[in-house]
This record gives C-alpha cells, structure tokens and sequence, in this order.
C-alpha cells in the first residue's frame, strides 16, 4: 500500500466536506438522519450501552491499548498508535474551533441523553477510534484488531444515536482518523530515528559528565 498516496487521497476528502459543512452547517442529508435517529423509539438498554460505549470506548479503551503494546514491548504499533491519536487530536482540535458547528441537539435535533462539551465538527470519538483501528489492522492484525474496528464502528454510530453528532461529523472523523493513521505510520520509524539519536546523544553526554566530575 502506499501510505503516503493514500493519506494525500484521505485528508484531501477530509478537507473537501470540512469545506462543505463550514459552508452549510445544515444540510438535507445531515437534518433526515438527525430527524429519523430523534424521532425513533428509545430502550433504555441500548441508551446505556451507547452512553457506556461514549464514554468509554475511545480514550480509556484505545490508551489500555497503547498501553499493552508498550507493555509488550511492540514498539512500532505503539508508537503508531501514540502519533496517530496526537495528530487525530490537535487537528481535530484545530477544526472544531475554526468550524464551529453546533451539535444536533442544540439545534433541537432530540434530547441530549449524554452531555457533550465542545463544537460538534469532526467527531473526536470518530478520529480516535478509527486512527487506532486502521494502526491495529496494518500494524498486528488477526481477531483482536477486528475487534477493534468493530469496537470503532460502534462508538461512531452511538454518537449519531446520542444527538451528539450528525453524519458528517462522523465521515469527517472517519477520514481523520484513517488519515492519521497512515500518517503516524509514514512518520513512526523516522520518530523512531530521532529518538535513538537523542538518546544516544544524551547518554554520551552523561558520560562525559560523569568522567569529568569523577577526574577520569
């Protein structure tokens, strides 16, 4: 796969519906799927495991995961994830401020079931969750990175059910997510680099400290 070609091809869509929703914050596509998911009949059940999923399912479920990676000492995934997740979140961080768009249910789109701070483009849970999919898929893959998409996929279309965000909010979380990650693995093995320098650099340094106090 070529990753750089890919991820050109990926943020280029990410910026052209950036674009279309700075220009139409409230489009026909957007109001039928918010009025349909407002308007259906609710259990209680799949409320709670939506909001389980809400909460849960993108910062303590995907940070657990770097966190065996680096525990395992799978050191490439790791550091894949770890970037894709920086760059999923400072840019969508930096949109969601230059964009502004309200969240459906503060344009009286159902009732919020979960309180969400912040402006709803892109969706953050969206960027996370699938910049760490796509790491797990290229990166390990076997069952548990299926499950994890799975697990990606869920927490995506519990914010559309929570009135938390329209449908472009997730495709634009989607697409910067996916984007992210074939960045973070463009970039993971020249961090990689940079870092062993330092850390040679700095261990050289020591030494030389440790020579010159000591009067070797």
């Amino acid at each position: 796969m070529d990753y750089l070609l890919t991820s050109v091809m990926l943020g280029s869509l990410y910026v052209l519906v950036t674009i279309l929703v700075s220009l139409k914050p409230i489009n026909k596509i957007d109001v039928t799927v918010a009025s349909w998911v407002s308007g259906i009949r609710r259990l209680k059940a799949i409320d709670y495991a939506a909001v389980l999923l809400t909460k849960y399912g993108r910062f303590y479920t995907w940070g657990l995961v770097d966190l065996v990676l680096l525990v395992m000492r799978l050191w490439a995934p790791f550091l894949e994830l770890t970037i894709a997740m920086g760059i999923a979140y400072v840019i969508g961080g930096v949109t969601r401020l230059l964009v502004r768009r309200q969240r459906p249910y503060e344009s009286g789109y159902g009732k919020p079931i979960l309180i969400a701070s912040g402006y709803s483009y892109p969706s953050g849970h969206a960027a996370i969750v699938f910049s760490g999919a796509l790491v797990t898929l290229t990166s390990l893959g076997g069952l548990v990175s299926w499950i994890l998409l799975t697990e990606a996929i869920l927490v995506s279309v519990s914010r559309i059910y929570l009135n938390a965000h329209y449908l472009t909010d997730v495709l634009g979380g989607l697409l910067l997510g996916l984007t992210s990650s074939l960045l973070a693995i463009i970039l993971a093995p020249i961090t990689a680099n940079i870092l062993e320098t330092l850390l040679r650099v700095n261990l050289a340094l020591y030494l030389y400290s440790f020579i010159s106090i000591s009067g070797f």
